[in-house]
């Protein structure tokens, strides 16, 4: 049974999904925006689940992980790019 009372993670939800998007979209160098809005949403969650207005502290954590996982695949793609750029030139 559901408690229809109960606090809700919705900012996590969106951090997660945030993430997703970022780690789907990374090497289209829109991941690193995507994942820095993923762990900012995260860590926004946390500190709600921290103060007790929502639950699931796992959602806002994943979240957090795929938006820094999605960051560092963007940046090395960015740093891929650099340099077969520069190798053309």
């Amino acid at each position: 049974m559901s408690h229809p009372d109960a606090p809700q993670n919705q900012v996590g939800v969106a951090s997660l999904l945030l993430g997703l998007i970022a780690l789907i979209t990374c090497w289209l160098l829109l991941g690193v925006p995507f994942g820095i809005a993923a762990v900012v949403t995260g860590d926004i969650a946390r500190r709600r689940v921290a103060r007790g207005e929502a639950n699931n502290p796992r959602t806002a954590v994943a979240g957090m992980v795929l938006g820094a996982i999605a960051i560092v695949a963007g940046l090395v793609a960015i740093g891929y790019y650099a340099r077969t750029d520069a190798r053309n030139h």
